[in-house]
């Protein structure tokens, strides 16, 4: 026993999984109304310059993928059921799922709306396996939200993202420390997160369209083409990468984006709009507890040009209006660069929990006012849906013809 048991001890937990909720969206939507199982549906805007939020697998069979124009999804599917998106229906039930991986796991960091990695080596003693974990995991979303979900696990984050991508969907696929570069030599270069297409047609340039053939490239090859980033995928290739939670991690944000049927030109309108977007991105942290140093507006013009612009507060916020101050802000000094406004977005970043975050004082004698009255639009909002209460100075048509492209979803 002793023997067995010490030679146990040495074997690697792959107890970093990835655990991504298939096809969101569309999958919220098929529950929610079940007729529309087993049908091409997507969730994204109908109108001319509406795009693919989020594809339902028999739609994907069509070739339909997010962020895809709605145009095209519609020739490839003349039968397309398109449904418009619900923000704030789905941040509630990610919110759900969330809540289910923080009462089996201790250590969870919640990439975006529907993906989250997990150290599940503590939690062994009480749940198993990171097989059964996974499994667990999985079978509650199921049982209790109604909800398919796929997880792939590994010694390392990178490779458990890749492995959650393989088992979709509605699977999982843990990948043993011993296997991680047999299971990722004959994956194309692309499956690594990161490497986009002008890094993979500069690899095949010089003989790499395979992961397992990164580890036959001379080093410094192989940084001319990746740059800084070579080491990490050299690592990953052979195996040895253990990058757990918390580092190398992708900065948390919270945003929405907004895409209009016809351009915006008169720069009061962009104000409004850009108004409800901040009060939008607000409710987003409360819901969630946290508070956010910088801001980030996204402006683009019908012939493609993007301006972003970014301002970082005195202190972190989660107040619309402390929000809408900045952005209005931004906006007034890039408006004579666009004259016609086809995309706008509102974004926060540098995120921290409220709890821990410092007193806000830059309201001054506003601070408690507004606090108490974004409160208020909270509680209204939460009852009667987010389009029941608004600001005054928002108050415009009953619909704005936009299409929302909040966090595209598609896996």
């Amino acid at each position: 026993m002793g023997a067995d048991g010490g030679s146990q001890e040495q074997v690697e937990i792959p107890g970093i999984l990835h655990l991504d909720m298939d096809a969101f969206f569309a999958s919220v939507e098929i529950r929610d109304d079940p007729s529309l199982r087993g049908l091409p549906v997507v969730v994204g805007g109908a109108g001319a310059r509406g795009v693919v939020a989020a594809a339902s697998y028999p739609a994907r069979t069509r070739g339909i993928r997010s962020a895809m124009p709605m145009a095209t999804a519609r020739r490839l599917a003349p039968d397309l059921l398109i449904v418009p998106p619900r923000g704030d229906h789905y941040r509630m039930i990610s919110a759900q799922v969330m809540a289910i991986l923080n009462s089996v796991v201790a250590d969870v960091e919640q990439l975006s709306i529907d993906e989250a990695f997990l150290d599940v080596r503590g939690a062994r003693r009480l749940f198993g396996e990171p097989e059964q974990i996974a499994a667990l995991l999985r079978r509650r979303i199921r049982d209790e939200l109604g909800l398919p979900s796929s997880v792939g696990g590994s010694v390392s984050r990178a490779v458990a993202k890749i492995a959650s991508a393989h088992a979709k969907p509605d699977g999982q696929l843990i990948v043993p420390a011993a296997g991680t570069a047999e299971f990722l030599a004959p994956l194309p270069v692309s499956a690594v997160s990161g490497i986009g297409p002008k890094a993979v047609a500069a690899l095949e340039k010089i003989g790499v369209h395979r992961i397992g053939e990164i580890r036959d490239i001379p080093p410094n090859a192989l940084a001319r083409v990746l740059g800084p980033r070579a080491p990490e995928i050299r690592r990953l290739a052979e195996g040895s990468d253990r990058t757990g939670l918390g580092r190398q991690v992708r900065e948390r944000s919270l945003g929405t984006e907004r895409t209009w049927d016809e351009d915006l030109t008169d720069g009061d309108e962009v104000r409004r709009r850009i108004t409800m977007m901040a009060d939008d991105v607000a409710r987003q942290l409360r819901q969630e507890g946290t508070v956010a140093r910088t801001v980030v507006l996204k402006l683009r013009s019908p012939d493609g040009t993007t301006i972003t612009r970014s301002s970082t507060l005195d202190q972190p916020t989660a107040s619309g209006e402390r929000l809408r101050e900045h952005v209005v802000a931004l906006w007034e000094r890039e408006r004579h660069r666009l004259r016609r406004i086809r995309l706008a977005g509102v974004r926060v970043t540098h995120l921290e929990s409220s709890g821990t975050a410092p007193v806000q004082h830059e309201l001054a004698s506003r601070s408690t006012l507004w606090r108490d009255l974004e409160t208020a639009m909270d509680q209204a909002t939460s009852r009667f849906g987010a389009a029941s209460l608004s600001r005054g100075s928002t108050l415009g048509p009953a619909s704005d013809g936009a299409q929302r492209t909040e966090d595209p979803d598609g896996r």
